[in-house]
């Protein structure tokens, strides 16, 4: 019966984990380049230890799926976006972040940046752009008015899940990424990626999620009330 109420609220509090990656995702459906997350949960009891050492901790790892989103095209020259694996660099001077958020613009000093105003790396450090048409091959080289000026810097990571999430769609490195120089990557100029949300899935699974939350906080209440009777009734026969 205790472990039963152990088992309802491990759930609810899944449930909840659940419920908070889900709103994240669905809050940037809209968000470029953004990748959406989910929730495993691993099995804490193995063999020789005692199950019933700290029944409520979970064992949980928030995951990134890093599939491609939707090409939207723009026609813009500085939209660009990535048909092929790994992230375009920008830094703030101090930190550099990775992400498929092609929306970069020249700054007032001819500096290529992103939206958060973080220079965009390319094999050179950061891009200036005089002014001039530019141009971007697929192999990522940018060109004002057919003059060369750099080519974009498009890194990889043996595993993608030791990044860390930043604001918006970016990621900071771990300690333990391991960069990798995409040769191959492919660019679009005039494309955004879109986000890899499925809002229509991410609303399901919230309704899933929300039931199953509803239907353990039942069953808690149910075992809640006849540990009460076997603890307050049957004791006194």
């Amino acid at each position: 019966m205790i472990k039963g109420i152990y088992t309802s609220a491990l759930a609810m509090r899944q449930g909840i984990l659940r419920q908070e990656i889900t709103a994240n995702n669905l809050a940037n459906a809209n968000t470029t380049g953004f990748k959406r997350d989910r929730l495993f949960v691993e099995e804490l009891t193995a063999a020789g230890e005692n199950p019933t050492t700290d029944p409520l901790s979970l064992n949980t790892r928030q995951c990134t799926e890093f599939t491609s989103g939707a090409f939207n095209p723009t026609g813009g020259p500085l939209d660009l976006a990535l048909q092929s694996r790994g992230l375009f660099v920008v830094s703030d001077g101090q930190t550099e972040y990775y992400t498929r958020d092609g929306r970069f613009q020249r700054s007032a000093d001819g500096l290529l940046v992103d939206v958060q105003g973080r220079a965009v790396q390319g094999d050179g450090g950061s891009i200036t752009l005089p002014a001039g048409l530019v141009s971007v091959s697929p192999e990522g080289v940018i060109s004002v008015d057919g003059t060369v000026i750099d080519r974009l810097k498009v890194v990889n990571f043996d595993d993608p899940q030791t990044l860390r999430k930043s604001s918006g769609s970016a990621f900071t490195k771990s300690d333990a990424a391991a960069e990798i120089p995409m040769e191959n990557a492919v660019v679009r100029q005039g494309f955004l990626e879109a986000s890899n949300v499925d809002t229509v899935k991410e609303m399901v699974d919230m309704i899933s999620t929300a039931r199953n939350y509803e239907i353990n906080a039942k069953l808690l209440t149910a075992q809640d009330e006849t540990l009460r009777h076997a603890v307050n009734e049957i004791g006194r026969v």
